[in-house]
């Protein structure tokens, strides 16, 4: 699997496109369940994230940091979504699976279809898009949860200004 640069300002941590993925697909849950949405920067956001979430670019995911987080208020709000997400994933055992990410990603796609900024020609083509990605398949991702929670840490240390890795440094920022 590829991974990608999540950063801003030059300054990140390389992340496996599944965790990247998640990370969006959480992300868009979570605002919708807080009705955020109705903010617009933040329902753009949310859109523009479940764009990055088509598997189109492997190794070239984005979140967006640089281009939705302009403002400490903007840093403070999506901290605050991620230290939910990641007590979410720390007190139950249904969220990271594969058919709630899948769940999630069906969401994601029909936010897609409902802004435009898709098409599709029918039910089946949609399915499609929807599974394209590998979280049908995945069953026992339960056991990996603290590394799906390590990578919302890595986000949110990202934001706060906590991290001072480069593309180019080692990646001990996984050593947890």
């Amino acid at each position: 699997m590829s991974s990608s640069f999540i950063s801003i300002n030059d300054v990140g941590f390389w992340a496996r496109d599944g965790f990247v993925e998640a990370m969006q697909l959480c992300l868009i849950n979570e605002i919708e369940n807080q009705k955020l949405d109705t903010i617009e920067w933040i329902n753009n956001f949310k859109t523009e994230l479940a764009m990055q979430s088509l598997p189109i670019i492997c190794g070239g995911m984005s979140m967006l940091l640089e281009e939705f987080l302009t403002t400490n208020e903007r840093k403070s709000q999506i901290v605050k979504l991620i230290d939910q997400i990641i007590d979410i994933i720390d007190s139950t055992n249904d969220y990271i699976t594969g058919s709630n990410l899948l769940s999630m990603r069906n969401r994601a796609m029909t936010i897609l279809l409902e802004t435009n900024q898709i098409t599709v020609k029918n039910q089946e083509e949609f399915d499609q898009i929807v599974n394209s990605s590998f979280w049908h398949a995945s069953d026992k991702m339960e056991k990996y949860k603290d590394r799906y929670q390590h990578s919302f840490k890595l986000l949110k240390r990202l934001i706060n200004g906590e991290l001072n890795t480069t593309s180019s440094s080692p990646e001990n920022y996984w050593n947890y």
